[in-house]
């Protein structure tokens, strides 16, 4: 294991060094000592996709689903590779992903919070809502879960629901910005919607100009674009 893990950081240098094929070389000789090394699988995916070797990375994102429960940090490594993909607005794939992830491990509340985000970009709102709700049952005291299913809400126009979960996830975190960036986004289409009309208008429908709230680690899990 020293071998390969010498040959990992190797590959670490070589990617901040800007050598992209001598980081691709460092992570085969790491994966030739040590073919079950799941950091090095994640490296190389990234690295494949950075190529437009979109086929070649989403097997190997996908052959981390294969390695043992007990694998070191598996659980993290899997959801990194799905942040990655949300990063690079891949949200299909990105999609593909946490379903299998949150299918194989469904008491991981990050792998459903995945499905939510990537979902709702796809426009797949009833199953963004349906992950969101899974991630905030696991983990019923992360404001940022509650603050997901308030943007899942929103982007589906059940904006009554939306300004309801906002206004929990900000009162549970007053520091998020993000959260109240997004209530008060709901707020401003709830106003703009008829005093009699129960359903609101498609012209009001929440853009990607909002943002769905982060991760613990991450700011956001997508810029607005």
């Amino acid at each position: 294991m020293f071998e390969a893990e010498a040959a990992y950081a190797d590959s670490i240098f070589r990617t901040a060094m800007g050598d992209v094929e001598g980081a691709v070389a460092a992570l085969a000789r790491t994966l030739a000592f040590a073919p079950g090394y799941a950091p090095a699988i994640f490296s190389l995916g990234t690295v494949e996709y950075q190529r437009s070797h979109v086929a070649a990375g989403r097997r190997l994102f996908h052959s981390l689903l294969s390695f043992p429960a007990d694998t070191p940090d598996l659980c993290d490594i899997i959801d990194h590779a799905g942040d990655f993909l949300i990063g690079r607005r891949a949200y299909k794939d990105g999609l593909e992903l946490f379903r299998a992830a949150a299918r194989q491990f469904p008491h991981v509340a990050v792998f459903h919070q995945g499905v939510g985000c990537c979902a709702g970009h796809e426009g797949l709102h009833r199953e963004a809502i349906a992950a969101s709700r899974r991630a905030l049952e696991i983990e019923p005291a992360n404001p940022r879960f509650v603050s997901d299913l308030g943007w899942s809400l929103l982007q589906a126009g059940q904006l009554s629901e939306a300004q309801e979960a906002l206004s929990r996830a900000v009162a549970m975190d007053p520091g998020d910005e993000l959260a109240k960036e997004n209530l008060r986004f709901c707020v401003t289409k709830l106003a703009r919607v008829p005093a009699n009309s129960a359903t609101p208008n498609p012209g009001l429908q929440p853009t990607s100009r909002a943002r769905r709230n982060a991760k613990s680690r991450k700011s956001s899990r997508a810029a607005r674009g």
